[in-house]
């Protein structure tokens, strides 16, 4: 059996060529270029190119902030909700604090945007590759999102992504119940094992 290896090390330290994550469903593309690894856990820092239409659905997070910035194109940002909308051009910043519902997205053109999480957050991290990994091993919906409910609990537990309103309320209890069985059945460390290891 082969020997386990150090999880807190991102596979991109390992690896150079594994800082760039594809989503081949969504045609979205991440590049890491720094992990919470590399900071000492202040932060972590990534470009993301969104096509249109793309990025993640109205969400929040209880344990880290973050900051986005234009770099190429119009990306539309959601800071508070889906009728705060920010256009967000090369140079422009928004800040985005934990507990506030945020999304970004792309309304005509593939853009490029960096994030930070402020802290670094593992889970947000290993979240990535975990879901990019199943949408290049045709285990989403053509919107790429996991076919498995398990799955898709346990990528949101693990990156503390959380849905508003009364309808989230329920979602998250229902996905940290199932995160929960994910853990305990040991799919949660089959996917680790599959796309972060």
């Amino acid at each position: 059996m082969p020997e386990k290896r150090d999880r807190n090390i991102p596979p991109g330290v390992l690896n150079e060529a594994r800082r760039t994550i594809v989503n081949k469903v969504t045609g979205e593309t991440v590049v890491f270029h720094k992990y919470g690894h590399e900071t000492k856990g202040e932060y972590a820092e990534v470009t993301i190119d969104c096509l249109p239409g793309g990025g993640p659905p109205l969400h929040y997070h209880t344990s880290y902030n973050e900051r986005f910035e234009g770099l190429e194109g119009e990306a539309t940002v959601y800071a508070g909700g889906l009728d705060n909308p920010v256009t967000v051009k090369p140079g422009d910043v928004v800040f985005v604090p934990m507990g506030m519902n945020h999304r970004f997205t792309s309304k005509k053109d593939t853009v490029k945007i960096k994030g930070q999480v402020l802290p670094a957050h593992s889970g947000f991290e290993r979240s990535l590759y975990i879901l990019f990994g199943l949408n290049e091993d045709s285990l989403t919906d053509k919107e790429g999102m996991p076919k498995s409910l398990v799955h898709t609990a346990i990528i949101s537990e693990m990156s503390d992504m959380k849905f508003p309103g009364i309808g989230g309320v329920f979602m998250n209890t229902l996905l940290m119940a199932l995160a929960w069985y994910g853990r305990w059945s040991g799919e949660e460390e089959k996917l680790l094992r599959t796309y972060w290891d």
